[in-house]
């Protein structure tokens, strides 16, 4: 996964960077229509992309169905 946060600190993902440059290209006609970045060329978007993006991964926090001793109810 890719992602990257616009100026207005919404999140954008993607499956991959091409599919990022997308998603931000949609994202900048649809939510900053009047606003110059929404008249950024593809391969303008794809630099800033390229620049701003980072990996981003989806971790298991919490694998069982019981809690950990740490995480129960306090004896007091």
């Amino acid at each position: 996964m890719r992602a990257m946060l616009c100026r207005c600190n919404q999140r954008l993902e993607a499956t991959d960077e091409e599919r990022l440059v997308d998603v931000v290209s949609t994202h900048l006609k649809r939510v900053h229509p009047y606003h110059l970045v929404a008249s950024l060329s593809r391969e303008q978007v794809r630099r800033v992309v390229a620049e701003r993006a980072y990996k981003l991964e989806y971790a298991l926090v919490y694998e069982s169905d019981e809690p950990d001793e740490e995480f129960g109810l306090d004896p007091y």
